[in-house]
C-alpha cells in the first residue's frame, strides 16, 4: 500500500514538474517572439487603405525620417487627436496569421511623452479667411491687369471669387500643407477680352478638383503641383 501511494505521489510530482516546464517553455517561446518598440504617434490621423479604407495612426520609429501609416491596433492605448505621443509597445509575432491581418500584435507598455500640438491648419485657415487673394501669377506668367481673385470662408469651407470675367465658387479643404478644391462652378457670361477668357479657363481648369501643396510667404499664398509653383495670390483687405 505504501509503495502504491509513494508511486502515485511520484507521478503527481513528475506531472507537476512537466507542467511547470511546459509553462516555462511556452513563456520563453512567447518572449522570444516579442520585443519592445518605441514609436512616435502624430497628433492627427490620416486616411489610408489596408483591407478597406480606414483612418491610420501616423508613426515614426527610432530611425525614421518620414511619417508612416500604422494599420494595426495597439491594445491598451487610448489616443486623443491633437496630442503627439512617444510610447513603448510590446510587439509580438503571431504564430498563425489570419488572412489580411498584421504579422504582429501590439500592446502598450508605457507612455513616455504626451504633448499638445497646435493645430497649424486652423491657424492658416484663420489667416487666409481674413483677406481677399488676388491672382498675380499662373504657370510662371504674371497676367497683366488681371481681376481674378479668391475669397475663403471658414463657415462651411466655401470659396468665392472671380475668374476675371465670371463669378466663381466652390468648396475647399485645408490641411497642414495641402489645399483641395471641389464642386467649382461659375457664371457663363461672355468676356470681350480674349486674354481674360483664356486666363479664366486655365484658372478654372486648375481649380476644378485640384489639390495643391501650399505655403504662405510674406503676403502671398503660393500653390504648388509637386515642386512647381503654379499659382500665386497676393493679399488685400476684404471689401
Amino acid at each position: 500500500m505504501k509503495t502504491f501511494k509513494s508511486s502515485n505521489k511520484m507521478k503527481q510530482i513528475f506531472s507537476l514538474k512537466a507542467l511547470m516546464l511546459l509553462i516555462g517553455f511556452t513563456f520563453l517561446s512567447t518572449q522570444a517572439n516579442a520585443d519592445t518598440v518605441r514609436m512616435t504617434i502624430k497628433e492627427e490621423l490620416a486616411g489610408c487603405t489596408g483591407v478597406a479604407p480606414q483612418n491610420c495612426y501616423q508613426v515614426k520609429y527610432k530611425k525614421s525620417k518620414d511619417w508612416e501609416f500604422f494599420y494595426s491596433q495597439i491594445e491598451g492605448f487610448e489616443y486623443t487627436p491633437g496630442y503627439r505621443y512617444v510610447i513603448d509597445v510590446k510587439r509580438t509575432k503571431r504564430k498563425n496569421i489570419p488572412a489580411d491581418a498584421s504579422a504582429y500584435t501590439y500592446k502598450l507598455k508605457r507612455i513616455i511623452k504626451k504633448e499638445k500640438i497646435a493645430n497649424e491648419a486652423a491657424t492658416e485657415l484663420a489667416f487666409i479667411t481674413k483677406y481677399k487673394w488676388n491672382l498675380i501669377q499662373i504657370n510662371g506668367t504674371m497676367p497683366s491687369a488681371s481681376s481674378a481673385y479668391l475669397i475663403f470662408q471658414a463657415d462651411g469651407k466655401r470659396m468665392a471669387g472671380s475668374g476675371g470675367c465670371n463669378r466663381i465658387g466652390g468648396g475647399f479643404e485645408l490641411t497642414k500643407d495641402k489645399i483641395s478644391f471641389s464642386k467649382i462652378v461659375s457664371t457663363m457670361m461672355a468676356c470681350p477680352d480674349e486674354n481674360k477668357t483664356k486666363l479664366e479657363g486655365t484658372l478654372l481648369k486648375m481649380l476644378t478638383d485640384g489639390t495643391f501643396r501650399y505655403d504662405i510667404a510674406d503676403q502671398t499664398l503660393n500653390l504648388y503641383q509637386g515642386d512647381k509653383l503654379v499659382l500665386m495670390f497676393g493679399l488685400s483687405p476684404l471689401e
